[in-house]
């Protein structure tokens, strides 16, 4: 008995060598094999997301026509008569000195307002919102610190309150409180005329000023910080600030920008989602054919 326990663990050992062998052996073969179906099942999954895409394409080009959601009256009264936003036109399409103009044009429809004659200090909204500006120009938010610095989480948090200050923190909400009708236009207004360079004669740098946004972008997208003012704000502001980080992180992927690398084939989809779901947007048509041609570029199969 004691003679053949050596032989059976010998037999064992053996029979363990071969197959350990055979499996190094075969190993690239069994990867190969395991790999190349799990690819091709992802090359079927995204070709049907591809198809489904190019089919929300071809409804979306050939429309309904355009029914505001907001009054034209209301558009004329805060941005002016001759606002291409009272026709019915996307902030996209409008020019630079017109993006300009309907940001001044806000900023005088406010310094009649109650919200500015009711306080003391900032009597001149455009002043303040320039002298803002500067200071998220300053100082931008911390993106990838927050993994490794838990300090970087609270800083985060509290970033806005600590850099603007409680007066002019109340003077924005109070802003998004009682405009926020406005709010839709005035967004895609200000992402416009940012990505300009805040400047109408001239170009832009064009790696000064995107970089600057950029941080404001990931910080939104990819911080917890971030992702705690997103959710303290109305479901569409939200919305809206998370598709304009989207377009950020993609201008900086064109120019080669995207220091993080944030990907992102984590947010198209769920945000092409939710903005489809919704019926309260003025601009959806316009939303979904970016995000559709965003999708068929980053997810085309090479």
């Amino acid at each position: 008995m004691k003679k053949r326990t050596p032989f059976l663990l010998i037999s064992t050992l053996v029979l363990l060598a071969i197959f350990v062998g055979l499996l190094v052996w075969q190993w690239d073969t069994l990867i190969e094999k395991v790999a190349g179906e799990k690819i091709e099942e992802e090359r079927h999954g995204w070709m049907e997301r591809t198809q489904e895409l190019e089919s929300i394409i071809l409804e979306l080009q050939q429309g309904k026509e355009f029914k505001p959601l907001l009054p034209a009256e209301r558009l004329s009264q805060v941005f002016g008569p001759t606002s291409p936003l009272v026709k019915g036109a996307s902030p996209r399409s409008m020019k630079c000195e017109e993006l300009e103009d309907s940001l001044r044009a806000f900023c005088r429809y406010l310094d009649a307002g109650e919200t500015f004659r009711s306080q003391k200090t900032h009597r001149d909204s455009w002043a303040l919102f320039t002298s803002i500006l500067e200071s998220l120009v300053r100082r931008p938010p911390v993106m990838s610190a927050e993994s490794y610095r838990p300090s970087v989480i609270v800083e985060n948090s509290f970033y806005f309150f600590r850099l603007l200050g409680k007066e002019k923190i109340d003077i924005v909400r109070e802003v998004i409180k009682f405009e926020s009708d406005l709010a839709e236009p005035l967004m895609g207004i200000m992402y416009y005329w940012l990505m300009t360079g805040r400047s109408c004669d001239k170009l832009p740098s064009p790696s000064a000023a995107l970089k600057i946004i950029y941080n404001y972008a990931g910080f939104f997208l990819d911080t917890l910080g971030g992702h705690s003012y997103l959710y303290r704000q109305d479901s569409r502001i939200r919305l809206l600030t998370v598709y304009y980080s989207i377009l950020v992180i993609h201008e900086a992927n064109m120019r080669e920008l995207n220091e993080v690398g944030l990907d992102l084939r984590y947010f198209l989809p769920n945000i092409f989602q939710e903005i489809q779901s919704r019926n309260d947007l003025l601009y959806a048509e316009d939303y979904l054919q970016t995000l559709t041609n965003l999708q068929l570029q980053y997810f085309r199969l090479e």
